[in-house]
């Protein structure tokens, strides 16, 4: 069987005219069509303008209707030259084909062949040839088909790109919602951000196309996964395949998803729901909540340091379910404890068997700050802040642990960057402003004052641009070395903060209100 996705495997003139049916055959004329692709089959039509696409098309001319003349030959030579047909075969001509006909046929590049033969015949020999890139393509997906239906509920993604990468002799990944690959080979370079929506997309690189299929896991979702195929040189047949193949494997790829996220988020919840029975306590936990985190495997009966990881930005439910394995592949090393997902991020402990140094956390902090830095790196619009409280015994101070971690992550989302990192014990003077960084009244002030910012700020570059101006100083140099930008980008930013908000800047009062007031109205959002 040739193969559909080899470039050398299209069918053209020469292909045609090869056939054995053909030896016998007359070639008139045409020099230069031997390369000219054929896709079908037809009769010349009975009137003299042709209706439908003759691109691409063998026509076959049945010779008695020369009974009179040949002028016939040149007309239909002529309309086939400008709807793109490459061959003329006349079967059985009443009249000899004159010299003029076979002028034009070289002029036009279109190959004028005479044969005797039954026309019918011809014409099922020729389709044979010409049409099997079309059957082939049928039966392609036809047997990619029957194979995503006999893969079993034990085996997953991995499988079913495997088929892909199989039938269409190409490279499947599957990539995430913040862009990562979750299955298949790494890409180079990764998808855009453009190319992550909800519409296939078709992109070239240099040699290499590649094709982006959005992933839908529920009716009225937007894709949280997109089918990426890749193939160096592909042949139109490969990219018609392809283009109706990786829909299919689409719809396969998002019932298994589905699947798995339905067990994910079950789960969840019966993580979530020992998590609250560990806060809920007052005294010893029952032998009920003892036995399911027993079961769990959750270690408890140490010194207990809890994390919270509190996400801001772009966070939902969702989100925070799909990046639970990500998160706890860029934590592998730091904490062995569980990941518990919660409404606004994750929970996780540390547990030792004694009692750790006071100073200790110091590594902790690094190790936890590096792992969460390379976690968001390539997240856009994720930020996410930890708190860390100090090591306690047992379940209950477990619980006292995780309190403190709260109000650490509060204070960290309160700096202003991407991501920080707070231990309890450094906070020291910073713990008196959470009283004011979270009451109601001094919420009101500090969205009344930067309202001018937020009403004219979408993206949140000015308000964050504020933020990292006010911690550093007031100085641009520093302000642009921490966010990535041109010190005249900060330089022109804070001149329109300076322009719509009715403070001060060079005032220290006035800048102490407005740098407390851009924290409250981060911790807000």
């Amino acid at each position: 069987m040739p193969n559909l996705w080899d470039a050398a495997y299209q069918v053209r003139v020469r292909n045609v005219l090869a056939l054995h049916r053909l030896a016998g055959a007359t070639r008139l004329g045409g020099r230069g069509s031997e390369d000219r692709l054929v896709s079908r089959v037809r009769f010349a039509p009975a009137g003299r303008h042709p209706h439908g696409d003759y691109a691409q098309t063998a026509v076959i001319l049945d010779g008695g209707r020369l009974d009179k003349d040949t002028y016939l030959v040149d007309l239909t030579l002529r309309w086939m030259s400008e709807a793109g047909a490459p061959l003329l075969i006349v079967v059985s001509p009443a009249h000899e084909i004159g010299l003029s006909a076979r002028r034009l046929a070289d002029k036009l590049s279109t190959a004028l062949v005479v044969t005797d033969d039954y026309l019918l015949e011809l014409a099922d020999d020729i389709r044979e040839v010409v049409e099997a890139p079309l059957r082939l393509l049928a039966t392609t997906v036809v047997d990619a088909v029957d194979r995503f239906g006999r893969i079993s509920p034990n085996q997953g993604v991995p499988e079913l790109l495997g088929i892909v990468d199989d039938t269409l002799a190409a490279s499947a990944s599957l990539i995430g919602l913040e862009g990562e690959v979750v299955a298949g080979p790494p890409l180079d370079p990764p998808i855009a951000r453009r190319d992550r929506v909800t519409v296939p997309v078709r992109t070239r690189i240099e040699s290499v196309v590649r094709l982006v299929q959005p992933v839908t896991l529920a009716r009225g979702e937007r894709p949280t996964f997109w089918l990426v195929l890749s193939r160096e040189a592909p042949t139109p047949a490969w990219e018609e395949a392809a283009s109706r193949l990786v829909q299919l494997a689409a719809s396969y790829i998002g019932t298994r998803l589905m699947s798995n996220r339905l067990e994910q988020e079950r789960d969840a919840r019966v993580r979530l729901g020992a998590l609250n029975g560990i806060i809920a306590l007052t005294d010893r936990p029952s032998a009920s909540l003892t036995q399911q985190i027993g079961t769990l495997g959750w270690k408890t009966d140490g010194w207990c340091s809890a994390i919270h990881m509190r996400v801001a930005g772009q966070a939902d439910s969702l989100r925070v379910l799909a990046l639970t394995d990500p998160l706890s592949r860029a934590l592998s090393g730091t904490i062995d404890g569980p990941l518990v997902e919660r409404p606004d991020g994750w929970t996780s402990w540390l547990a030792e068997a004694a009692e750790p140094l006071p100073a200790s956390f110091g590594q902790l902090v690094v190790a936890i700050r590096r792992a969460v830095q390379d976690f968001v790196a390539d997240r856009d619009g994720l930020r996410v802040y930890v708190g860390i409280g100090r090591p306690y015994a047992g379940t209950l101070g477990l619980r006292r642990s995780l309190a403190e971690a709260q109000e650490a992550a509060t204070i960290a989302q309160a700096s202003g960057l991407r991501t920080a990192v707070q231990h309890i014990d450094e906070l020291g003077v910073q713990r008196i402003l959470v009283g004011w960084y979270t009451s109601e009244e001094f919420g009101d002030v500090a969205r009344t004052l930067l309202r001018p910012v937020t009403e004219v700020d979408k993206d949140e570059d000015l308000l964050r641009t504020l933020e990292v101006y006010l911690d550093n100083e007031s100085s641009p140099t520093a302000t642009a070395d921490i966010m990535g930008l041109h010190r005249n980008t900060v330089i022109k930013r804070i001149a329109r903060v300076r322009h719509v908000v009715a403070v001060d800047l060079d005032d220290p009062d006035q800048r102490l209100a407005v740098q407390l007031a851009c924290r409250v109205v981060n911790l807000a959002r």
